[in-house]
């Protein structure tokens, strides 16, 4: 009973810093303009996922405590009260209500609320309650697929176990779905990440080859962000379209802004045609119409200059801002047909709010894929730069400049914390320089070992998940702990228990969620921290966290082969035991698809794959022929070269670009680097 009653008392504790966790996560994540709605939601969600992961080590330590108490014959006593007998004990265990409460919450979040929210978020809508109206609207199409899945699956269970009973039924089938997706998902990204992270921590060792591929995940970072300025202007000219539009028709007659005259005095109706893109409508929804275009305008304008040195390369004006038009229209009223509109009865009426809402929706998208792509892009030349003056032998250390000059806009642009004074510059380089020279390479391949050991580890738990032998280390582990606790009854061996469980569940779920994060379709759900990501992407992974952590830790316990009857996460999980295909088969495939996608992984397949259907994995770019490669690699050099003169000289002057001592050194570089 110590031991439960220990366990009671960690449980608040463990409750409040993961509270404060999850806030101190989310904050440093989030933008200043987030919404505390949505502030707060991530951070119940995260924190919910982050419980995840913390309750069961805890879990199983009372699982042990109990089942040892069971097989020395002291639980008799104990459990003789009627009222603390339910379930072969699991109510007496602490963790069962948690776990309930954190399950179905996060069902409810991972496959309601926060796509609904994602939705709001994403919409065109200029009101609120058009946007949650919108969100809505659109998740019911996933919500109506879902509802048709899972009352076939209910149909189904209920003619196998010849039972209506609600409760046998729908609780099993919801949680088998919901688990199926996750453990299919949980396969194909563990399958990559046991072997991609070993091989990243070998590759990334030696500082020269990891220069090699940030300069080379550099030039196709510039590549993504030209191509998300393009997307930019494409729809901010389909937006000065429509201004211009309105503009003409404001200085036209009556005629032709509403489209539709009655001659009363004369018995009859004379319709003039209205000329294309008019607006055929009532005067209060022309007044609607103008203030939802005055609020599309302002939002282009808040970005204005994002981006301005790249908007040059369009033929702008490289000042980014007002709303003169890139491409006029040939009559100079929005007749032309370059805006998606065709001609004849198909034509797409551009003086319609609803044609502003979907400009809007894909203004908000790439606005936040151009941010999103500059980011990235200076983060890697950033990171380009300091190892290629930590490898430079030229650099004094008492003249280095090692501060990332922020622009003016401060959530678009990564900023760096102020170094206090130059002393604390130089030491700070001079730790850089030693960790990158002497330490680096030792540090990252015991790392490289280590997690490889561990992929091992988990490969043979996952293989022999059929086998009736047990096979897995980690359970090998666990029941020498619990003999050594039989020998030394005290916290220290619980303590050492719950680690020793901890470990392997913490390294699956980063090799999950890394692979996950390497895949850069994803974009603007990237998280960012300094306070850089927006409130899609934080709702986008919380989603992911809370639908993918269960499965992952379902999938832990099956690894495992533990005695789980006394095991609060089990006794939940325990009713997909009834679905015949998805509960059980499925838990036993699993672990060939784990199999195949590590083989694919070793092999450089499972890039080749996610690059022909077009998913661009951040180790698929390295991809290529030598000369490619190459030739990207002299790009990211010229890429440092020009951030270095923007850096040292400021904005770029008509009359040309001076020289800089920091260009004349990456000049150098750009000869003796070693690729």
């Amino acid at each position: 009973m110590s031991s439960t009653n220990t366990n009671q008392t960690l449980l608040p504790a463990l409750s409040i810093l993961l509270l404060l966790s999850s806030s101190y996560f989310v904050i440093q994540h989030a933008k200043r303009q987030t919404s505390c709605v949505v502030i707060l939601l991530s951070i119940l969600s995260f924190g919910f996922g982050f419980a995840a992961v913390a309750l069961l080590p805890i879990d199983l330590s009372y699982a042990s405590v109990a089942l040892m108490n069971a097989s020395a014959g002291n639980d008799t006593s104990e459990n003789s009260n009627d009222d603390e007998v339910h379930d072969d004990g699991i109510v007496n265990n602490p963790t069962y209500l948690p776990w309930r409460i954190t399950y179905w919450t996060t069902f409810l979040l991972a496959w309601f609320i926060l796509p609904i929210t994602r939705e709001v978020l994403t919409s065109g809508q200029f009101t609120f309650y058009h946007r949650l109206k919108d969100g809505i609207s659109n998740s019911f199409r996933g919500l109506i697929i879902m509802m048709i899945c899972g009352i076939t699956s209910m149909i189904a269970m209920a003619i196998h176990m010849k039972s209506y009973h609600l409760v046998t039924i729908v609780l099993p089938v919801l949680m088998a779905l919901g688990n199926t997706y996750g453990l299919l998902l949980v396969a194909l990204l563990l399958g990559n990440g046991l072997v991609n992270i070993p091989k990243r921590y070998w590759r990334e060792a030696c500082p020269a080859k990891e220069l090699r591929r940030a300069l080379i995940m550099t030039t196709n970072a510039e590549e993504e962000l030209f191509e998300a300025v393009m997307e930019l202007e494409d729809v901010e000219d389909k937006i000065e379209v429509v201004c211009q539009t309105a503009v003409c028709l404001k200085d036209d007659d009556d005629y032709g802004m509403l489209g539709v005259i009655s001659n009363e005095e004369g018995g009859g109706r004379h319709q003039r045609r209205p000329r294309r893109g008019c607006c055929i409508c009532k005067v209060d929804e022309v007044t609607k119409f103008h203030e939802c275009l005055e609020e599309l305008v302002r939002r282009k304008n808040e970005t204005a200059d994002l981006c301005s040195e790249r908007r040059t390369r369009r033929g702008g004006d490289g000042n980014g801002g007002g709303i003169s038009p890139r491409r006029r229209s040939s009559s100079g009223c929005g007749d032309n047909d370059d805006d998606g509109r065709n001609n004849g009865d198909g034509e797409v009426n551009t003086m319609d709010i609803k044609y502003l809402v979907s400009l809007s929706g894909l203004l908000t998208t790439a606005q936040e894929r151009v941010t999103s792509a500059q980011l990235r892009c200076d983060s890697l030349i950033e990171h380009s730069r300091l190892l290629s003056k930590l490898l430079d032998d030229d650099t004094p250390v008492t003249n280095i400049r090692v501060e990332f000059e922020s622009e003016s806009n401060t959530d678009i642009l990564i900023t760096s914390s102020s170094v206090p004074n130059r002393c604390c510059r130089n030491l700070r380089f001079s730790l850089q320089r030693t960790w990158v020279r002497y330490l680096r390479y030792p540090v990252y391949r015991c790392i490289a070992i280590i997690t490889a050991i561990l992929s091992v580890f988990v490969l043979l738990s996952e293989v022999t998940l059929g086998v009736p032998l047990n096979l897995s280390p980690f359970s090998w582990t666990l029941h020498a702990l619990d003999r050594y606790h039989k020998e030394h009854n005290n916290s220290t061996s619980r303590f050492l228990f719950q680690v020793t469980a901890l470990i392997p569940l913490l390294y699956l779920s980063l090799c999950v969620y890394t692979c996950l994060a390497q895949i850069s379709q994803l974009g603007p759900f990237c998280l960012r921290s300094n306070r850089q990501s927006t409130g899609v992407a934080l709702i986008f992974n919380a989603q992911y966290l809370v639908r993918l952590q269960f499965s992952l830790g379902y999938n832990y316990l099956l690894m495992l082969k533990y005695d789980m009857t006394h095991c609060a996460f089990n006794k939940i999980m325990s009713d997909m035991s009834t679905i015949p295909f998805f509960g059980t088969s499925f838990t036993v495939y699993a672990p060939l698809v784990i199999v195949a996608v590590c083989l694919f992984t070793l092999c450089d397949f499972y890039m080749k794959i996610l690059r022909f259907v077009g998913i661009e994995h951040e180790d698929s770019l390295l991809l290529g022929e030598e000369d490619e490669l190459e030739s990207k690699v002299n790009e990211g050099i010229q890429l440092m070269n020009r951030d270095a003169e923007r850096r040292w000289n400021g904005p770029r002057p008509l009359g040309g670009i001076s020289s800089s001592p920091e260009k004349e050194s990456l000049n150098g570089r750009r000869r003796n680097l070693i690729v």
